[in-house]
């Protein structure tokens, strides 16, 4: 097949990397595919480009810095007209599109109806009704917006996927035909063998200063307020029972240093390549997932969470998204048995107490878990069995 998969985000920007991954199992399996992204800076040329064998399209935007997130109808139009075009070199077969921001949705119920192919529409997060992550004013505002987006156009796909079992019961609600929907968690590329834990924490000593000896947690990339605040929460009562730990923060993130220093927070800033930020999983205890129990992060999936695992760490988390039911039925890490700090910090507590044979043990099963469960190439192969449902009708 020849597949044109469309998001809202600029080129090498958030999702877009999980999207590249996806496109490039695709290229994997014999399969073609476009991205229609949109540009970091360009405000009138459009850059096409090959990534991993996978086309992207990097299509202008009027707008400026975070307003550039799929809401300009100049980007759309280019999109429409670059999509044409295209198709006219060498036919798509499907649009995969992701959620319904005007730069997306308009470019894929045009290729469905003016250039006449299925239509699958994702769903990958929450911004609209029951979401709090920004603020009540936000959700009372812009929120509401989201929320028509959101929901405005779903009727209209072929086909949906839904990246939590959450919104695909949000799909039902608002009337979509159930037997025309799948759950398609994000994979991960399980092909590169992770640093040995023995291995990784000498690497960390170099690295950091940080002893061999010394009980690590791990935290990746950036964190909303609200779930800094029950991490902090949780580590306030680690120390009032005196378990000590060091907790290595990978990635930017502004944190002050008077925090930091209180709770034993290491900074490595940004980290360079996807290598670099495995070695500091695999270095951890147990890399964690502080998140408040609320529709927001019921209904995300986690990505930090399966890389966590992919690089053989035990995990520490709260019960939100899809993570409940794996955790229960694998050991893999520990759950929270609430998003309460007083049951996170049990967790934790938990995850610093188990001996080195252990926490190998749990590493060890998180690599296969992650190799059976969520291959790239897995999660790939089921999304053209899915695309599959709707060419051949």
């Amino acid at each position: 097949m020849n597949i044109a998969f469309i998001i809202h985000n600029q080129a090498e920007t958030g999702p877009y990397w999980k999207v590249l991954e996806q496109c490039t199992a695709y290229v994997k399996l014999g399969h073609q595919a476009t991205i229609f992204a949109t540009s970091k800076t360009e405000r009138r040329k459009t850059r096409i480009v090959m990534r991993d064998g996978v086309r992207v399209v990097e299509a202008p935007d009027l707008l400026w810095g975070k307003l550039r997130q799929g809401v300009d109808i100049w980007n759309a139009l280019q999109r429409c007209r670059l999509a044409r075009r295209l198709h006219k070199e060498q036919a798509f077969d499907v649009v995969h599109a992701v959620d319904c921001r005007p730069n997306v949705i308009i470019p894929a119920l045009y290729m469905q109806r003016r250039l006449k192919m299925p239509f699958i529409l994702s769903w990958w997060d929450l911004f609209g009704k029951g979401s709090t992550r920004f603020g009540k004013a936000f959700a009372m505002t812009v929120g509401m917006v989201e929320g028509w987006l959101e929901t405005g156009f779903r009727k209209y796909a072929d086909g949906a996927t839904t990246i939590t079992t959450f919104l695909a019961k949000r799909l039902e609600d608002i009337g979509y035909p159930k037997d025309r929907i799948e759950v398609h968690h994000l994979g991960v590329d399980t092909s590169q063998e992770p640093l040995e834990y023995s291995v990784a924490r000498t690497w960390l000593r170099e690295q950091c200063g940080i002893g061999t000896e010394e009980r690590v947690l791990c935290f990746a990339g950036t964190i909303y307020d609200a779930d800094f605040t029950l991490l902090l929460k949780a580590l306030d009562i680690l120390q009032a029972r005196n378990i000590a730990y060091k907790l290595v923060w990978v990635g930017k993130h502004v944190i002050a240093d008077d925090v930091c220093e209180k709770y034993h927070i290491h900074r490595t800033g940004i980290v360079p390549t996807m290598e670099e930020v495995y070695r500091y999983f695999a270095a951890a205890d147990a890399c964690i997932l502080p998140m408040e129990v609320n529709d927001a992060n019921a209904a995300r999936w986690h990505s930090k969470t399966t890389d966590y695992l992919n690089a053989g760490a035990p995990v520490v988390l709260t019960p939100v998204s899809d993570f409940p039911r794996y955790f229960s039925a694998h050991s893999i890490g520990w759950l929270a048995e609430s998003g309460s700090p007083e049951d996170f910090a049990k967790a934790l507590e938990t995850a610093l107490s188990v001996d080195l044979e252990t926490r190998t043990a749990i590493g060890n099963n998180a690599r296969e878990f992650m190799r059976r469960e969520l291959d790239v190439m897995t999660i790939a192969a089921r999304a053209l069995r899915f695309y599959q449902r709707f060419t051949s009708s």
